[in-house]
């Protein structure tokens, strides 16, 4: 399906007038996708061509998949320009060519389909164990939602003006609680561990980062957030973004992540509302562009958090 993005606007001319008359590249505009982001036909097959303001996002990715030996049987990987030549600089950007995946996003309401994600996450984590490449560290997880809390507390008055003010005391309140129990594991130590065994996460486990095609057969796509870390990292934020398909059969999800050594703080991950806070950021922020209305992104939120309720209970009794 064709995203709706106007074609023929003059950065997208200009880039591939580059690529056609310049660098002399036999690349041919199919449609695109979102900003710097297009899918291409070269020489009759379709790729990726993707655009990066950041050059060391896309070198560190190519760098990577050198390293990862069975990557091309799990995940959409770099392809080169031609021998040996992976990147072109042009308008700003450092551009890449990835391949090209038949199939569609993963479904996180369907259990076949969170089957096949922890599966291909999990065969991803075993891969790539042990890759030395170089990695720019990142924060923890308690420090990303930390600041992921302070952009909520920054929205307060949107709650105050449409009388939603409980609703807003609520959520930080409980965040703060629980990211407090969440932070205070070692997780100095953790990190330290991952780093020495080379531990690799994806980073970004939505369900649009899982390509399903006609024969059942996963892949994952999009890298950019590539790093080492902890494993437990991935797992907990897959966990939550089961969260709002499963939260009312805990049991359901519980099986699928039976293989997570450090069990009661993956539990207590699932427990800190940070999923809730991100979708409703992103409904913030879109309203701001004038692309939404806060009433219909604040119901959003209410229904979340009242469904969120019966996990909070059950996980929490687990865990006393």
């Amino acid at each position: 399906m064709r995203a709706n993005y106007r074609e023929g606007d003059s950065y997208t001319d200009r880039l591939f007038q580059w690529l056609k008359y310049d660098e002399k590249l036999p690349i041919l505009l199919d449609h695109k996708i979102k900003p710097r982001v297009y899918k291409v036909n070269v020489d009759g097959m379709p790729k990726i061509l993707k655009g990066y303001t950041r050059s060391q996002i896309l070198l560190h990715q190519i760098e990577f998949f050198k390293s990862w030996e069975n990557a091309g049987t799990i995940a959409a990987q770099p392809v080169p320009f031609k021998e040996n030549i992976y990147t072109k600089s042009k308008l700003g950007c450092e551009w890449g060519l990835f391949e090209w995946v038949d199939g569609r996003h993963g479904r996180f309401e369907n259990k076949n389909d969170r089957q096949s994600a922890i599966q291909v996450l999990k065969e991803f984590h075993d891969q790539t164990k042990g890759i030395d490449v170089l990695s720019v560290p990142k924060d923890p997880l308690y420090i990303k939602w930390e600041k992921r809390l302070e952009q909520f507390s920054a929205t307060r008055d949107v709650f105050v003006d449409y009388g939603k003010y409980r609703l807003y005391k609520e959520l930080d309140t409980f965040m703060k609680k629980r990211l407090e129990s969440f932070s205070r594991h070692p997780w100095g130590e953790l990190e330290e561990k991952a780093w020495e065994q080379k531990e690799w996460l994806h980073g970004d486990v939505a369900h649009h980062n899982f390509l399903i095609d006609d024969s059942g057969r996963i892949k994952l796509i999009d890298f950019d957030l590539l790093h080492r870390g902890p494993h437990l990292y991935d797992d907990i934020q897959m966990g939550q973004r089961f969260l709002p398909h499963v939260e009312h059969r805990p049991d359901d999800l519980f099986k699928g992540f039976k293989y997570v050594e450090e069990r009661k703080i993956w539990l207590k991950g699932l427990l800190v509302p940070a999923d809730i806070l991100r979708e409703w950021l992103y409904g913030y922020r879109r309203c701001l562009r004038g692309e939404g209305t806060f009433a219909y992104y604040l119901r959003r939120t209410e229904k979340s958090w009242a469904g969120r309720q019966k996990f909070v209970r059950f996980t929490e009794n687990m865990l006393r």
